[in-house]
């Protein structure tokens, strides 16, 4: 028990350090690039926060397991939605813009709708996963040379310094070395105290009686999303909601999309009974996000927030009881 709980206490701190550095490597290249971190978050933050899970499902569906790594893409989607920007809107409210409204937002419903409709009605097909997967790759594409050719000037951080408006001031190639140390370092403390943080939780519960089913389906999940979750938690402390909300919804699609769009392609799962529940619960999140995202001045509030808590602890009963039921 003692070296399960040191285990938890330590992932925590490389949760902490991890995360206060992709924040600080994600605001400065925003900066840098004159784009909004809003985009950073949609794309190079999403995107390597989730990588050690891309990683994980991959092996599972080589071994044929495509039901677990459905099972994973679906537990990280509702703890992304529910609980990491939960979390965040309780902290201080969530600035939504313009862009999320009308693209990812949007975006994010229909593809997690999609995967929702699919696996309660007839399951998957892997031209179905390929779809997915190159509807993320054409918005990654158009995000990516969106930003890149436009600047995004109109969100991008003032530079108090005035390097952002001083084209004469271009970052030393230096610069971007310590940026490119402090991200890469920052994902891999993320990834590592996740995965600490994670197996110390198991292990208590585990000590102290709860069944290991019940883990998985609490624990678990929520560990494979700290990564996500810290960043957000920090980057909102910081004042950066646009890079929480990047962070929270690009990972959703990213999961989708190219996770399992993937492992669709190379083990095409079947949602038996115990994903019902999860599958119809993202799906409802996914669409709720819409007019969560249009009401209280374009923002998720604190009220917002709570209830998104609420919804994810109502489901974590449910499953549980189910879980138990069941054996």
């Amino acid at each position: 028990m003692l070296q399960n709980f040191l285990q938890f206490l330590g992932g925590l701190v490389l949760l902490i350090v991890g995360g206060r550095l992709l924040v600080s490597a994600s605001v400065d290249t925003a900066k840098r690039l004159r784009v909004s971190p809003l985009v950073v978050g949609l794309t190079l933050v999403a995107w390597g926060t989730s990588a050690p899970e891309l990683a994980l499902n991959l092996v599972s569906a080589g071994k044929g397991r495509g039901n677990l790594a459905l099972g994973n893409v679906v537990g990280a989607n509702i703890c992304n939605m529910a609980l990491v920007l939960g979390l965040c809107a309780l902290i201080r409210p969530l600035l939504v813009t313009e862009r999320l409204v009308r693209v990812e937002i949007l975006l994010n419903a229909a593809v997690l709708g999609f995967m929702a409709f699919l696996g309660l009605a007839s399951g998957f097909q892997p031209w179905e996963a390929g779809l997915m997967l190159g509807v993320f790759g054409a918005y990654s594409m158009w995000t990516i040379m969106a930003a890149l050719r436009q600047g995004d000037r109109k969100n991008a951080p003032k530079d108090p310094k005035g390097l952002a408006e001083d084209p004469a001031r271009v970052p030393s190639p230096m610069s971007w070395v310590m940026i490119g140390t402090c991200f890469i370092g920052g994902l891999a403390l993320l990834s590592f105290g996740g995965s600490l943080a994670s197996d110390g939780a198991s292990g208590i519960a585990i000590a102290m009686g709860i069944p290991s089913a019940v883990v998985g389906v609490t624990i678990v999940s929520i560990g494979t999303t700290l990564p996500e979750m810290m960043t957000g938690v920090l980057a909102v402390r910081k004042g950066q909601t646009d890079l929480a909300m990047g962070n929270a919804i690009g990972s959703c699609l990213f999961n989708a999309g190219a996770i399992f769009g993937i492992v669709g392609l190379l083990s095409p799962p079947v949602a038996d009974g115990t994903l019902l529940i999860p599958l119809g619960y993202m799906g409802i999140l996914a669409i709720a996000l819409i007019p969560i995202s249009r009401t209280f001045g374009r923002k998720v509030s604190r009220l917002e927030g709570g209830v998104l808590l609420a919804s994810y602890a109502a489901f974590l009963t449910l499953s549980t009881v189910l879980v138990q039921h069941q054996k």
